[in-house]
């Protein structure tokens, strides 16, 4: 009987550290860099058309002096891979709300 009323006040310290973890570190919605992100990223007819629509997982770097670096686009079109990296990397926020020297990864979707 001692064990277990042990085991249920751990576990029950275990789940209210887990609550509170959650709510110290809130995702953040960064409207104005997916707007920007949108705007540079405004097909062109260098993409070509598209077969289908794609969802893309871009991964970037914003260095101190606030360039923008593609580390990864999880895409298997080499043309839209290119195309990511040409229209974002070395491009600057007009915006503050990424923090320098910090990885990010956005969603975005690519429609045919």
């Amino acid at each position: 009987m001692k064990k277990s009323l042990v085991l249920l006040v751990v576990a029950l310290f275990a789940n209210v550290a887990l609550v509170s973890a959650k709510d110290m570190f809130p995702k953040k919605n960064y409207a104005k860099v997916n707007q920007e992100l949108s705007t540079l990223l405004n097909p062109s007819s260098a993409v070509g058309i598209l077969e289908k629509n794609e969802v893309v997982k871009v991964q970037i770097l914003v260095t101190e002096s606030g360039d923008i670096v593609v580390l990864h686009a999880d895409t298997d079109n080499a043309s839209l891979d290119y195309y990511i990296k040409e229209s974002l990397n070395y491009k600057k926020f007009s915006t503050n709300e990424l923090t320098p020297g910090t990885h990010y990864e956005f969603t975005v979707n690519f429609q045919s």
